[in-house]
């Protein structure tokens, strides 16, 4: 079975699950291309030559990026075509599953077959940084996932998702987003006395939105996608994103080293309340699916 696993990321997590899940499908027997979307090319792919296609995204404000729906909209799929949906964030509240309804609507018009979506956890680029425990427990949850997935389409079982109509609604109108990075970068600088004039943000921003002027000081246009890639990177923490201040979150997680920690007692339990609470039930799914599965 040849698989092509199209993908867009920002802070690099949704790339760490496409390669994740090209390795355990290889093992499956799965013959796995990857391809990363670039914002700045909008080539058309040759998907023909492939029995089935992953699309993976990091969701954004309850919806999947831009560049990723501009890139599959200038797609031609084929009629009848096998797709699935894998997209990730930091939680997993029931108005997250909408975000595919944009991507849904393409691959119907094209006559592609949608048999199946999932949510992967993975940790916050902003917000708030996650406790390193609890990464290590929903990068052990993803592994699950990824036995779920690859079983599901391996046997050709359905696994979707009917969106409610309040979830639909909520995508249309925090799909204003978009424009959300335009917006905000007015307000980004660069703190000066931080800055080692590494030029990392530069390289590393998707859109080419950073540059130097005449002065050699660091300037944010107005093509941005708040991916948060060079605020996240940033060696130093010297970038302010803005009326986003507040939320920024500075430094990679280390998945390697991450995977070697010891957890003495779960994270999330049947106990958890506040913003981890919808993790409760994303964890009942997944450890009874498996079972279900006799994973």
């Amino acid at each position: 079975m040849r698989c092509l696993l199209i993908y867009f990321t920002g802070t690099f997590n949704t790339r760490y699950v496409s390669k994740r899940l090209k390795e355990r499908l290889e093992q499956a027997d799965y013959d796995v291309d990857l391809y990363e979307i670039d914002p700045l090319n909008t080539e058309r792919l040759d998907l023909g030559k492939y029995d089935i296609i992953g699309l993976g995204y990091p969701i954004y404000g309850y919806n999947a990026p831009w560049p990723f729906l501009k890139f599959i909209r200038h797609q031609k799929f084929p009629k009848g075509i096998r797709t699935f949906i894998y997209k990730n964030s930091g939680e997993t509240e029931k108005v997250n599953d909408a975000s595919s309804l944009f991507v849904w609507r393409k691959l119907k018009r094209s006559g592609a077959v949608i048999e199946n979506e999932y949510h992967f956890l993975m940790p916050y680029n902003i917000h708030f940084r996650f406790d390193e425990r609890l990464v290590k427990e929903i990068l052990m949850m993803d592994e699950k996932l990824y036995d779920i997935l690859i079983y599901e389409i391996t046997h050709h079982i359905p696994n979707i998702k009917r969106y409610k109509l309040w979830h639909k609604i909520v995508t249309r109108v925090v799909s204003i987003q978009f424009i959300g990075g335009d917006v905000n970068s007015f307000f980004y600088k660069v703190d000066a006395q931080k800055c080692i004039n590494c030029d990392l943000c530069i390289r590393q921003c998707p859109t080419q939105n950073i540059t130097r002027n005449d002065d050699g000081k660091i300037v944010f246009h107005h093509n941005c996608l708040m991916c948060m890639r060079c605020s996240f990177c940033c060696p130093t923490a010297a970038i302010d994103i803005g009326i986003l201040q507040g939320w920024k979150v500075n430094g990679p997680y280390n998945f390697e080293k991450i995977k070697q920690l010891e957890i003495e007692k779960p994270f999330i339990t049947d106990a958890t309340t506040g913003f981890f609470h919808c993790y409760i039930d994303t964890y009942h799914y997944i450890n009874s699916r498996h079972a279900e599965l006799g994973l």
